[in-house]
């Protein structure tokens, strides 16, 4: 199909890709309220000082911080719903399931990780916290980039990447709104291969870098909401 039919596509009368557009509407909303909230919480728990610091802070007033990290672990099952619909769609204009069941792969290693990393810091840290076990919970801290949490987030992230990768790929001669989002995915995911290269390597702008490719699944939101609700509309 060439890329002047693709702009047309009517989407009318289809079952499979009106559950498409209700799914990237409803999750395009939710995902964006979580990411969009996410900053007020980081902001409103923000520890400060050394390490041992931060965590004598966090063990006398746990709440936020524990609300910080449950909002946190909301990230990955959002958007898994989202790059899932992304996939389901490529597979069905496609005509193929290799594309699909490769990003499954790598986005369930992405989801088991990240939340992993997350759930830890209100299921796991505030019991080696309360047990006085200081070097235990240094090394479960997800803000210490030396940590184990902190790790299994940016390898998590990593798989992301490719998985973005995928799809947008998929994605890349489709009409303009899911043109766009695998474009953006694109983007986050090679600063997601980027991040996890510097935490490997030590390098001092892994961080940004990281920040960067979070920032960057915003758009995705916003953008399947609107294409979600354009493909409603079509119906």
């Amino acid at each position: 199909m060439s890329n002047k039919q693709n702009e047309n596509v009517n989407y009318s009368g289809n079952t499979k890709t009106e559950k498409i557009a209700l799914t990237l509407f409803r999750g395009g909303i939710f995902f964006t309220l979580v990411v969009l909230l996410w900053p007020v919480l980081m902001t409103a728990s923000e520890v400060t000082g050394s390490v041992e610091d931060q965590l004598r802070q966090v063990s006398e007033a746990p709440g936020l911080f524990m609300a910080n990290f449950f909002w946190a672990s909301l990230i990955a099952p959002s958007i898994l719903v989202l790059m899932l619909t992304f996939a389901r769609y490529a597979e069905i204009r496609k005509q193929t399931s290799l594309a699909y069941r490769i990003s499954l792969f790598f986005l369930a290693g992405y989801l088991i990780l990240v939340s992993m990393s997350y759930m830890s810091q209100y299921l796991y840290l505030p019991r080696l916290l309360a047990e006085g076990n200081i070097e235990m919970a240094i090394a479960w801290y997800f803000n210490n980039d030396l940590s184990r949490p902190y790790f299994l987030n940016q390898l998590g992230y990593f798989l992301f990447g490719i998985a973005a990768l995928i799809i947008g790929f998929r994605l890349f001669f489709e009409p303009l709104l899911p043109r766009l989002i695998g474009i953006t995915l694109w983007a986050s995911g090679l600063l997601c291969l980027f991040a996890f290269l510097g935490l490997i390597l030590h390098i001092e702008w892994q961080g940004l870098v990281s920040v960067f490719s979070g920032l960057l699944t915003l758009p995705v939101g916003v953008m399947s909401i609107i294409w979600g609700r354009k493909m409603l509309q079509d119906n």
